[in-house]
């Protein structure tokens, strides 16, 4: 067994790196690895984990932290999941004390640059969360990229049943031929809820259907939109539900149960795990084509929506695609023709995530960390 330093976003306010690395470090605890997490974003508060989890408060100090641990603890292996970006100074860190590293990352949308990829060769094995990071990496010469197939709680993310779905609408005083339509995400210009709610909008103007937007989010971010302004342009301000992020699983869930279709307007996506929740709890997906998307919503397990245009992000040069509200609108007013008999979403996207279980992604972090250490001996 080895000593395991993990170096991740482990805010509890929200973060879907938490979502992806809590349970994997949970499920290599319980194999016997010892783990010392590094947690950014998180600032000391109780939690629910069975390992240590350090505060931290930046990078520089999660490299210094790193430095320490090496020291004082004798770390075997490094986990670093975070953006391509960030994995430079670990890469470079681990090399300098002698440490294997595994870098777990996203690629939102292709391509993978040759600078990016010239980071990522640099480590000693590369997950990717998607198959399409993966395929990317191996083209641009990431000899190490594998998809790690990132699990899902389905006892937790449960199919929601008929009377949660009707007592949690009869809770906030929905209508019953309301079309209520969930988008939980970030409130930065990736996810595009201008685009969301334009949708939203076309749905109650153009196609007549009585809507509730309700919106999981981080209403006073820096960096996104005045949301209840921007609802009031596109007319739908009474018909918009704001909640901030981080709340308990239980109100979340409810909301998930309650929803009639769940709406994701990002122009890239390297995952999705609110689309991979919804889609375990029963609720029908509508999603951006780019991405991650059409590896999950693929063989009618959801909806992608056309794209209108592309273009080129500073963000790696990554391709950023934007979903047509047209197209949108009509994915969303054929549902709302049968709210109430898609309560189960498609039988193929609950099949599907049942698969997704943390024993397989465990497996290959466990084999790629008995390779590493097989190498130093």
């Amino acid at each position: 067994m080895a000593k395991v330093c993990v170096v991740s976003d482990f805010s509890l306010k929200g973060s879907g790196y938490l979502n992806i690395i809590a349970p994997l470090c949970r499920e290599l605890s319980l194999r016997g690895h010892e783990i010392k997490a590094v947690g950014l974003g998180y600032s000391g508060e109780e939690h629910p984990f069975d390992y240590s989890i350090i505060p931290c408060r930046s990078f520089p100090d999660a490299h210094a932290m790193v430095n320490n641990l090496k020291h004082q603890w004798g770390t075997e292996i490094l986990i670093v999941a975070l953006d391509i970006p960030q994995q430079e100074g670990f890469i470079g860190i681990s090399k300098e004390l002698g440490i294997k590293i595994i870098s777990i990352t996203p690629l939102e949308n292709p391509p993978l640059t040759m600078s990016w990829s010239f980071i990522l060769q640099q480590a000693d094995k590369v997950f990717f969360i998607s198959q399409m990071g993966a395929d990317e990496a191996q083209k641009a010469g990431v000899e190490s990229a594998e998809h790690l197939l990132v699990g899902m709680d389905t006892r937790a993310w449960r199919l929601r049943t008929k009377e949660e779905y009707e007592e949690g609408r009869k809770l906030f005083n929905i209508a019953p031929d309301a079309l209520v339509v969930l988008t939980v995400a970030d409130n930065q210009e990736r996810k595009n809820l201008s685009k969301a709610m334009e949708i939203i909008s076309k749905v109650k103007k153009e196609k007549s259907v009585k809507v509730k937007y309700i919106l999981v989010t981080r209403e006073k971010s820096e960096v996104g939109w005045k949301l209840r302004d921007l609802a009031m342009t596109y007319g739908i301000a009474s018909d918009v539900m704001i909640f901030e992020r981080g709340m308990p699983f239980g109100e979340l869930y409810g909301l998930y149960a309650l929803s009639d279709s769940f709406l994701l307007t990002s122009k890239a996506e390297g995952l999705g795990m609110p689309v991979m929740e919804a889609m375990s709890v029963g609720i029908p997906v509508v999603s951006t084509n780019c991405g991650a998307m059409p590896e999950l919503l693929g063989d009618d397990r959801g909806f992608l929506m056309n794209t209108e245009y592309s273009m080129i992000d500073p963000w790696g040069n990554s391709r950023r695609d934007f979903p047509s509200a047209e197209s949108g609108m009509e994915i969303l007013h054929s549902l709302s023709l049968c709210m109430g008999d898609k309560l189960s979403g498609t039988r193929e996207a609950r099949e599907y995530m049942e698969t997704r279980t943390w024993d397989f992604p465990t497996n290959q972090v466990t084999k790629a960390i008995e390779e590493l250490l097989h190498e130093e001996e």
